[in-house]
């Protein structure tokens, strides 16, 4: 205690022999904080340098010790003042992490859609597991797990649901079994048949296969993490993932909890939407779902990795009240994060947890100092979107007379069209079948052999000679089957008017397989050239590899489709979906022409942008109010503290010092979005929606005569402010 008296933190808590200042500690907590990669060793290092001594690890080792305490101190007197302050509930962190989405008011513009959020998982936050590891595993009984973490117990709750649906698929039926050729939880494509086109949205995404495939090397106690975000960046729930891939319980667990805490109209963004979806419809969860409207949406880069048919149906930009919204923030959330793969990997399951859960802490403080930018940032986008569509859309009919646009029929219209070609069967006639046997059966029959090989290679050439030869019985068994069931005189040749009518089906087929298998390649490519922008030599020289793999997987891709393409004389589209048409209908569409596809996009551009300015205007509106409430509440907080409790009192004092500094910049950028032409928001800060547990109720009048003092206190920042912008 006299250390700590004085300023100090030992290494031991019996005779220490070094002792770590609480002011250094503090200075690498915050370094860490904003550069994750900064680690205890390099900050060791660091300080012997400055005093001149020799690094050696136990001194990186003993600082360590000295930062869990010092950590441990922060957790109990925040613990207190969460008591005092009335948020240790248990979901409060949930429900209070983002005022633009949570903060609630009276009388407020009611949006189609309560919060937008992202989920997704990541495998950087890998932790060995320690039986692989030398030595002997100390025992650490420690939690390093807060409110926001779904508990592995919580999770395997839903570890049989994909199972289950699966189960009671099998059961019914087969007239009463779905018949969606886009689902792949019914009939997995084999994906070594080549007249069989696999399904894009399945074949694209490692998570969006069979829970069977989702396996994890034998290493990794846990394998990554999986999270939801609100759409400005706000951690609302993190689970690990244990010895396995991204399996469906992570979403699942993770949309559950959301319905439970946030209640009804919830809109999510995961990159297999498609396929997620109809595991909720056919999952325990399906009721409560369909209750509170559940609704989710493809985000808008992985979306053009989907096929037409899924982005019309799926992707954000169609989605009505998603705004402007990319739902990819679960990217930018994670490539903060990696950078703590290396320092958690080999640690206890207590500092792992710890770690991620101080970065996501101070990722959530940094997402609110930004968040008015955010919106600033956002309704210059949304207002500059609205005039240039605007002028478009107001001069396409003076160009187009003859075209009378209606964008949302449409669009309902395409998706009709595209439903009724995926799910009409592809014609697979008896004669189309024989053909294809016969072409089966030649392929079979051109194998060598031959027995004029060296008795050295005969035990190979007998087994191959045997393999063939069964393998050229069977096909020949298949063809006479067929030749029988259509009592033929004789067998078709390539110059049968029925065998070219059937083999110019078969190759319109390959053809099909052939655009599929171009736009999957092409969209892997454009994803990993992405990532050449994350460090690390080791991860650029893997992916300069992936990317010569997947060029030389396109060339020849695109050698198969010239071919087939060449044999069929195909007209080119603008979405490669639309190639399977070849009657003429969708030709004749008026949204399958070129420019007119254009003006839809801009239409929608435009509608999605207006709902981004409603959205923008409510959570300004809520940002306000949070401001003038915390104005009030703070320091009535401080002020009963200042008797009952003086050195929480201090500390909760300097919670309200950075919170002034950080509402200043937001009173001056809300300032500039006020002044923006064209905006309609509210001018004023409004009155909170208070639900049970929320707290005790503030007065209203006096909110109000307190927010215009507080707005003039803080005018001294707004000249540091400007300068500094």
């Amino acid at each position: 205690m006299s250390l700590l008296h004085n300023g100090c933190i030992g290494s031991s808590p019996t005779r220490p022999t070094v002792a770590i200042t609480i002011r250094t500690l503090d200075v690498f907590r915050q370094s860490h904080w904003v550069c994750p990669r900064f680690s205890i060793y390099a900050a060791m290092k660091m300080l012997c340098f400055m005093h001149d001594l020799c690094y050696r690890r136990h001194l990186a080792e003993q600082m360590h010790t000295a930062f869990n305490m010092y950590l441990e101190i922060h957790r109990r007197i925040n613990s207190r003042l969460d008591k005092f302050l009335g948020r240790d509930t248990e979901n409060w962190r949930m429900l209070n992490s983002c005022p633009a989405c949570q903060y609630k008011l009276v009388n407020e513009l009611t949006l189609d859609f309560s919060i937008l959020c992202a989920c997704d998982g990541n495998n950087s936050a890998k932790l060995v597991d320690p039986a692989v590891c030398n030595g002997e595993e100390r025992l650490d009984p420690r939690s390093g797990l807060s409110s926001i973490w779904l508990m592995e117990s919580y999770v395997d709750q839903f570890k049989d649901e994909v199972r289950s649906v699966r189960a009671r698929q099998a059961r019914q039926p087969a007239w009463q079994q779905p018949s969606d050729p886009d689902d792949p939880w019914i009939d997995e494509p084999d994906l070594n048949d080549s007249a069989e086109p696999p399904t894009i949205c399945v074949d694209c995404w490692r998570n969006a296969a069979p829970e069977s495939c989702k396996k994890m090397f034998a290493i990794f106690k846990k394998s990554g993490i999986f999270v939801t975000v609100c759409r400005h960046g706000f951690l609302l729930t993190i689970c690990d993932m244990v010895r396995s891939g991204e399996l469906m319980k992570y979403p699942i667990a993770s949309v559950k909890k959301l319905m439970d805490v946030f209640g009804s109209n919830i809109l999510y963004g995961y990159d297999i939407k498609c396929a997620f979806e109809k595991i909720i419809q056919r999952s325990s969860l399906a009721d409560d779902a369909k209750h509170l409207n559940l609704q989710g949406v493809v985000p808008a880069f992985h979306g053009h990795a989907h096929n037409r048919l899924c982005q019309v149906e799926h992707h954000s930009k169609y989605k009505v009240g998603a705004g402007k919204e990319d739902f990819e923030t679960c990217e930018r959330v994670f490539s903060e994060s990696n950078a703590l793969a290396a320092q958690i990997r080999n640690t206890t399951d207590f500092h792992h947890h710890q770690v991620l859960d101080e970065h996501f802490t101070f990722a959530d403080l940094d997402k609110f100092a930004a968040l008015s930018d955010f919106i600033y940032n956002n309704y210059v986008q949304a207002l500059t979107i609205i005039s240039t569509t605007n002028i478009f859309l107001a001069n396409f009919p003076a160009s187009n007379a003859t075209i009378k646009p209606n964008f949302k029929d449409d669009l309902k219209d395409e998706h009709q069209v595209l439903q009724r070609l995926a799910r009409k069967k592809e014609e697979s006639t008896v004669e189309v079948d024989y053909v294809r046997a016969l072409n089966e059966y030649d392929k079979a029959h051109k194998l060598d052999l031959r027995l004029n090989y060296s008795m050295k290679e005969s035990g190979d050439i007998r087994r191959h000679h045997a393999n063939a030869t069964n393998k050229r019985d069977q096909k020949l068994e298949i063809v006479m089957h067929y030749e029988h069931q259509m009592a033929l005189d004789s067998r078709w040749g390539p110059d049968h008017p029925e065998w070219i009518k059937a083999q110019s089906r078969i190759t319109n087929r390959l053809f099909h397989k052939a655009v599929d298998d171009v736009e999957r390649l092409v969209i892997m490519r454009l994803l990993e050239l992405t990532k050449l922008q994350m460090s690390g030599y080791k991860l650029h020289t893997q992916i300069s590899k992936a990317l010569k793999s997947r060029a030389n997987a396109i060339r020849n891709t695109l050698t198969r489709y010239n071919k087939y393409g060449a044999l069929l004389k195909y007209s080119f589209l603008a979405e490669f979906d639309l190639l399977r048409e070849t009657d003429g209908e969708i030709q004749s569409k008026s949204w399958a022409n070129p420019s007119y596809r254009h003006v839809s996009m801009q239409y929608f551009e435009h509608q999605r942008a207006n709902e981004e300015i409603r959205r923008l205007n409510v959570e300004l509106g809520r940002l306000l109010t949070k401001m003038r409430d915390d104005a009030v509440d703070y320091p009535h907080a401080i002020t009963q503290l200042q008797s009952s409790d003086p050195p929480l009192a201090a500390k909760l004092q300097r919670h309200w010092t950075q919170l002034q500094s950080i509402n200043a910049h937001h009173i001056w950028r809300i300032q500039q979005i006020m002044q923006l032409p064209g905006y309609s928001g509210p001018k004023n800060p409004g009155s909170r929606d208070r639900e049970e547990g929320d707290g005790d109720n503030v007065e209203l009048e006096q909110q109000l005569e307190d927010v215009q003092a507080y707005i003039e206190g803080l005018d001294h920042h707004h000249v540091d402010s400007e300068s500094a912008e």
